[in-house]
């Protein structure tokens, strides 16, 4: 019995899961999701450094205490580990002068947060293409809501590290609230649940059309988990490759950061192309269970 390479390939492909995973990979193939994560790899490094400047110069704006500066960096570097660098050199301009640096931190921060959520959104049309794209200023006033979004976790964040630094003055040294929240909130479980919160979020308010959330939960529950593991092996690694590459200095740490940041990028499209695909097939069969064949005005199937 002679054996048909081409034919047994094409049974292979055209099993149902197998098809499935194909549909995820063209729907990111055709974005295309590689070039769109290094874009927002790009924009997302810029938008780091003043969230960060912010962060630490409204600290000591509003508490005016190096300890407390300190100990959010030191929180900051555990929640976004490959960030250290950026954290670290961060801390040392704030010190130096806070309150310039806080007000130039705040205007780079409304401009490059505001583009990181636009070059999402673009990024998302692109994946969801059954649906038209927002106009530029729907898109663009999004934008400054999300800094909005920022600024306020940036103050909350202070009044906790606030709140945790004088609990601790107050109880006796045998019991390190701080510490032990700090520990708590960079601790596995609650880093993988912040991210896929973080991710279903994303799946669900950026695309133009909104997705179920069975559709969304599979994907941003890998997604979210592939995002938190991608930055502890990055954590690990980037000290060794900088140690490696010191020739270079913090040439290095920038290439690292951004070489995580593409990484997270393509996790996180990679999500939305397979909440498209997995989203169309529900309202496919919903269709044809509710009312026979779908619709014109439905999205069309790929």
């Amino acid at each position: 019995m002679r054996l048909d390479p081409v034919a047994i390939l094409e049974r292979f492909l055209e099993r149902p899961r197998v098809a499935y995973i194909r549909a995820v990979l063209d729907t990111y193939g055709r974005a295309p999701g590689g070039l769109l994560a290094n874009g927002l790899a790009f924009t997302a490094l810029f938008a780091a450094i003043p969230t960060v400047l912010v962060a630490l110069g409204l600290s000591g704006l509003l508490v005016d205490d190096p300890a407390l500066q300190a100990a959010l960096a030191t929180a900051l570097a555990d929640v976004f580990p490959p960030l250290t660098e950026v954290i670290d050199a961060a801390l040392v301009a704030v010190t130096q002068g806070a309150v310039a640096t806080s007000l130039v931190g705040i205007v780079a921060l409304i401009w490059t947060v505001s583009q990181l959520y636009v070059t999402v959104d673009i990024a998302f049309a692109r994946v969801f293409t059954e649906e038209p794209e927002r106009d530029v200023v729907r898109r663009t006033a999004r934008g400054f809501l999300w800094v909005g979004v920022v600024l306020t976790l940036v103050i909350v964040a202070i009044i906790m590290a606030t709140l945790l630094a004088a609990a601790d003055t107050v109880l006796p040294s045998s019991v390190p609230l701080g510490r032990g929240v700090v520990d708590v909130l960079t601790s596995w479980p609650l880093l993988v649940a912040l991210g896929v919160v973080v991710v279903a979020g994303i799946y669900r308010l950026v695309p133009s059309r909104t997705p179920s959330w069975p559709a969304v939960a599979t994907p941003a529950i890998a997604a979210g988990l592939v995002i938190v593991l991608l930055g502890q092996i990055f954590a690990f690694l980037a000290p060794r490759l900088v140690g490696v590459a010191s020739v270079v200095g913090p040439l290095a740490t920038v290439f690292i950061t951004l070489a995580w940041l593409s990484f997270t990028f393509q996790a996180l499209l990679l999500g939305a192309a397979w909440t498209c695909v997995e989203d169309g097939r529900r309202r496919r069969a919903t269709g044809s269970v509710l009312a026979g064949p779908a619709a014109a005005t439905e999205p069309r199937s790929r």
